[in-house]
């Protein structure tokens, strides 16, 4: 299926939304619809990220990668950051975020 009004198809392919979570998210989003999407895209990725109790290396550049692609600046920068900030983030992720151009993500590379 992987289509959403919600969540882009990237999202999918990230692994960070399913199906079943999309569903979710769009059944709590119309009891609340004065929220702004940014406000179900965080919730769906700190869901996503809080389930495990590691991210994965994987995981990590998946994650990273969709936040340097995410249109709103604010929320990819945010994704990025979470994912600099975790333990298991690989080196090679890191070192891209020390380079990156987002003030906040070469801060949290640090």
């Amino acid at each position: 299926m992987n289509a959403s009004p919600l969540f882009p198809p990237a999202w999918f392919a990230a692994g960070v939304v399913t199906d079943e979570s999309a569903v979710d998210f769009a059944r709590l989003a119309l009891g609340a619809p004065n929220r702004p999407l940014r406000h179900w895209l965080w919730s769906a990725f700190r869901d996503w990220s809080e389930e495990r109790e590691q991210l994965t290396p994987e995981e990590c550049r998946a994650a990273y990668q969709l936040g340097e692609a995410e249109a709103d600046q604010n929320l990819g920068t945010a994704i990025m950051c979470h994912v600099v900030l975790r333990k298991t983030c690989p080196s090679d992720v890191r070192d891209a975020a020390r380079r990156n151009e987002r003030t906040a993500v070469r801060r949290a590379a640090r």
